[in-house]
């Protein structure tokens, strides 16, 4: 018997607490006790009638008797406010019963207050020990309802009955306790239990478990049939392992269906003279009593089977629900350990949808809405199918399609739609798309920081009422971690970008007209989650018709990391255009770096072209060596160096080599050849290698191809810097005119230059006054170097190089090898040469070094 339909679902249990949300009124309550008494009325008749009618009861005294497994069951089901009525349906059935088989009123009243008192007493000890729900799989639940319902119970009533019966038959009575507890304990262990264990049964119940149950039960009575009919041949024992079966499912309410069909069976055909115990047919009594034993160590076994299997299977589910929340635990906090180390947005949401999401449900997505807030842009999982996925990548926020995740972020509440119907319901647009990936659950938690709505996380499962306590609280956890790691990735972007575009806005850009030189730089940033670096370059003309060109390396992070590295570079460049040599370039950074922030440490490496010479002046202060390549094979320049700036003590050193015809000169950061996983000297042979495969002259295609080469698709953990420059030949005028180069040894071969330029002049087209100027700046800067360059010491070579630049500018070069003295002070117009030249030049550079000096003219175009 199960509970009764109509109570309501919010009342108390079955043992007899007071029921809350309000009293029903007392004609319903009035009403249902009635249906309950006269429902337990109709069973009890039945059950009775059967022990009189089929079992002869009346020739027996005490038989196998299934009022006692209904009343038990009813009074078990039922709230104690309806036991009066079952209990006195129950005594006044058994007492007309009684006399309708013809014993006198008082038996009919002692065998009604035993079939009142003995479930009475078997209900209130059952619910006193277990007053909850009752589950006949557990052990408490199981020894409890042997305890009572068909121990103490059945026996008060065994000695109630005896009592009566050897009062009105004269019978023995201890016999008639036995036969009595054995009959009505039976139908208890059978009947009883199997209607209590329709109670335990939750949820709807499938078509198949009813086919299973209803064959399992046939089974049985058929196998009891076929062992009972005959008499000699022993085969009491077949439907044993149908119950056996039975207990393996773990179903005790089937047990005890299967247990009464087979009590019942074999009771009937025991009363017909079949089976084993038809031997003691002269001994009906004992015949009655001990089939009654032997059905009930065939439940019994059943039970303790079924009980035990239960048990195994809950501590295997239990085992399972435990590893099962280790691995989500393990999995939350290797989540956790993804947010935490995300640097960027991008970084955040691989660690949501591969690994968050995934950990609660079936499959789901990511949805953050932009920075201007106006749409939200989803990541789905991989489970999610590809095209629906496409369809909702990026989507309004105030569209008309509503969308589980555009309502959890408008409103910044969950979402929780448990069934498919409730799903389809609310949101029909994606009824298609839920049919497609199998969706039938659905769960959207808002994405916070705060009172802002940054997102929100879709959980979708393949079963209906998937969403439990434990997933949205593991849920919620996830969103909670969600917020503040894109949160703080948002953050870190936007100074990321910042410091990224100050590093851009500090970087030079390269001239296309450097003399003697064609140049190209590729800057790559690291990889989004990696602090702005201090690599820099820089590629400029020098006075002298020369280019200087730099790579370095700040240490640290950030922006003032790029501004520190702006600062260097800038003093860099003021220091070069002096004409000061690549060394002493060095030594005046190193002076620098007091008053530079953040500078000391920084790597620089810095040289010196003449393409007039073809001479490449180089120096290195911690940093990587440069590499030169010609004719296909390749270089390092590891000659000049020194430690990192302001790490020395030692004077720094620089060296010189003569450049080839068609050189590429390759500078580099170290972002392009270190590597974590492998040492630096891998990473320049690999470097090496790759320059010495490449061809032709233009530098953009060597940056590229030598970018890509050394990353191959790896994550950049670094700023890098890859500079090429083609180290081309002397430059010549617009015109295609040779620049003029003459050797002097003395004051005697001035007029041989002066005719020499003369004729040189003429060939290019220059103009009178220009020539004028070109004789006399020439001639004075010819002078002061043969004459103060080598002063006590003999003569010494001084050069003279004339080029014709682009506006008819002409350039003059004057250099020596020596150290010149003071100006004179006789009295004459000797040494203010250079004072005459800077008022005829527009621009004019001294470069006074120990390698000796170098007067660089610009004479204005026409």
């Amino acid at each position: 018997m199960t509970q009764v339909a109509g109570e309501p679902a919010r009342r108390r249990d079955q043992a007899g607490q007071p029921d809350r949300g309000g009293q029903p009124d007392q004609a319903g309550q009035l009403g249902r006790s009635a249906l309950i008494a006269l429902c337990v009325t109709a069973a009890y008749a039945i059950g009775s009638g059967c022990a009189w009618l089929l079992f002869h009861a009346s020739a027996v005294g005490a038989v196998f008797f299934p009022p006692a497994g209904v009343t038990l069951g009813a009074l078990v089901l039922t709230r104690r406010r309806h036991w009066p009525w079952i209990l006195g349906a129950v005594g006044l059935t058994e007492f007309g019963i009684d006399l309708w088989q013809g014993l006198g009123p008082l038996s009919a009243l002692g065998f009604a207050l035993t079939n009142v008192v003995e479930p009475l007493v078997g209900a209130a000890g059952l619910r006193w020990l277990r007053p909850g729900r009752i589950d006949l799989t557990r052990y408490r639940d199981a020894a409890a309802f042997l305890l009572y319902p068909v121990g103490i119970g059945p026996l008060v009533g065994a000695v109630i009955g005896a009592t009566t019966s050897a009062v009105s038959t004269g019978g023995a009575w201890w016999p008639a306790l036995g036969r009595f507890w054995a009959g009505d304990g039976l139908a208890v262990l059978t009947l009883g239990a199997a209607l209590v264990g329709l109670d335990a049964i939750r949820g709807r119940v499938r078509p198949w478990q009813l086919v299973r149950g209803g064959t399992a039960l046939a089974g049985t009575g058929a196998l009891t049939v076929i062992g009972f009919w005959p008499r000699e041949l022993p085969l009491a024992y077949l439907p044993v392992p149908v119950l056996l079966a039975v207990g393996f499912r773990g179903r005790v309410a089937t047990i005890g269906a299967a247990g009464f069909v087979m009590a019942f069976a074999a009771n009937l055909l025991s009363a017909a003279g079949h089976g084993p115990w038809s031997v003691l047919a002269g001994q009906p009594r004992l015949e009655a009593a001990s089939l009654q034993v032997y059905l009930a160590v065939v439940v019994l076994g059943a039970w303790a089977l079924a009980i035990a299997v239960a048990e195994r299977d809950r501590a295997q589910a239990e085992s399972r629900r435990e590893v099962a929340a280790r691995r989500r635990l393990q999995a939350l906090q290797d989540v956790t350990a993804g947010l935490a180390t995300a640097a960027t947005s991008d970084q955040v949401i691989r660690v949501l949808v591969d690994r968050g999401v995934g950990l609660v449900a079936d499959h789901g997505a990511v949805a953050l809405t932009d920075q201007a807030g106006g749409s939200v842009r989803s990541w789905p999982t991989a489970a999610l199918a590809e095209q629906v996925a496409g369809g909702f990548a990026t989507f309004p926020l105030d569209g008309s399609d509503r969308l589980p995740v555009v309502d959890v972020i408008r409103t910044g509440r969950p979402v929780q739609l448990p069934t498919l119907a409730a799903l389809d319901a609310r949101y029909p647009v994606l009824a298609d798309a839920h049919a497609r990936t199998g969706t039938r659950s659905l769960l959207a938690v808002p994405v916070k920081v705060g009172d802002r709505c940054l997102g929100a996380l879709a959980f979708a499962f393949r079963r209906d009422d998937a969403i439990t306590p434990e997933v949205v609280s593991i849920a919620r956890t996830l969103a909670e971690l969600a917020g503040q790691a894109v949160d703080r990735a948002t953050m870190y972007e936007s100074e990321h970008a910042a410091a990224h575009q100050l590093q851009r806005a500090l970087l030079p850009q390269i001239s296309p007209d450097l003399p003697g030189v064609t140049a190209a730089v590729c800057y790559r940033p690291a990889e989004h989650g990696r602090d702005v670096g201090g690599d820099w370059y820089d590629v400029f003309e020098l006075p002298g018709n020369r280019v200087g060109i730099a790579v370095g390396d700040v240490v640290g992070h950030g922006l003032s990391s790029a501004i520190t590295m702006g600062r260097l570079q800038q003093s860099l460049r003021s220091v070069a255009q002096t004409g000061a040599s690549p060394v002493e370039v060095l030594e005046a950074l190193d002076t620098a770096c007091q008053t530079i922030d953040g500078a000391d440490f920084a790597t620089v490496g810095y040289a010196e072209y003449s393409p007039t010479d073809r001479v490449l002046t180089y120096a290195c202060a911690g940093h990587l060596p440069p590499l030169l390549v010609a004719g296909g094979v390749s270089r390092y320049l590891t000659d000049a160096r020194s430690l990192p700036l302001r790490l020395t003590a030692q004077p720094r050193t620089q060296a010189q080599i003569a450049v080839p015809d068609s050189a590429m000169l390759v500078w580099y950061s170290d972002g392009l050849v270190e590597r974590r996983d492998q040492v630096i000297d891998a990473g320049l042979d690999r470097l090496g290698r790759a320059a010495a495969g490449l061809s032709g002259t233009e530098p953009q295609v060597w940056c590229d191809r030598l970018l890509d080469a050394m990353t191959d698709g790896q994550v950049i953990t670094d700023d890098t810097v890859v500079a090429c420059v083609h180290l081309d030949g002397l430059p010549t005028g617009t015109d295609g005119s040779p620049v003029l180069r003459l050797t002097l040894t003395s004051p005697a071969d001035l007029s041989a230059a002066r005719r020499a330029l003369r004729d040189w002049s003429a060939g290019n087209d220059l103009t009178p006054d220009q020539v004028d100027a070109l004789l006399a700046t020439c001639n004075e800067a010819l002078i002061n170097s043969l004459e103060h360059a080598y002063h006590g010491r003999p003569g010494g070579p001084v050069a003279l190089q004339v080029m014709l630049l682009d506006r008819q500018q002409v350039r003059v070069e004057v250099t020596d090898r020596g150290h010149w003295r003071g100006h004179s002070h006789d009295g004459s117009d000797r040494g203010r040469g250079l004072d005459l030249i800077n008022r005829m030049a527009r621009r004019l550079v001294l470069d006074l070094s120990g390698a000796g000096t170098r007067v660089t003219i610009t004479l204005p175009g026409q």
